[in-house]
């Protein structure tokens, strides 16, 4: 193969690939959806719930980001994934 892999790491290539690709077009269904309901009902969602509660001491780098929790995750961040994935399954 032109990238280096043997056939055998060319097909775990792939599978990792397509897993990550299928994980991503899943999770961003449920998102989809979530968004859907959370536009429906009248009350925070669980998430901002809890991260309204958690407590800096306990779990300071969480609380932190807590306020930015939903916009962060909201970023579409697949390219980026799929570049850092592809270059760990190439490898040095």
């Amino acid at each position: 193969m032109k990238c280096g892999l043997t056939s055998e790491q060319g097909v775990h290539a792939y599978r990792a690939i397509w897993y990550y690709t299928a994980g991503e077009i899943i999770i961003r269904a449920a998102a989809a959806a979530a968004a859907r309901r959370r536009r429906d009902a009248d009350r925070p969602t669980y998430r901002d719930q809890i991260f309204a509660d958690l407590d800096p001491q306990v779990l300071p780098r969480l609380a932190s980001l807590g306020g930015r929790w939903s916009s962060l995750t909201a970023e579409d961040t697949y390219r980026q994934g799929l570049i850092a994935l592809v270059n760990g399954l190439l490898g040095p």
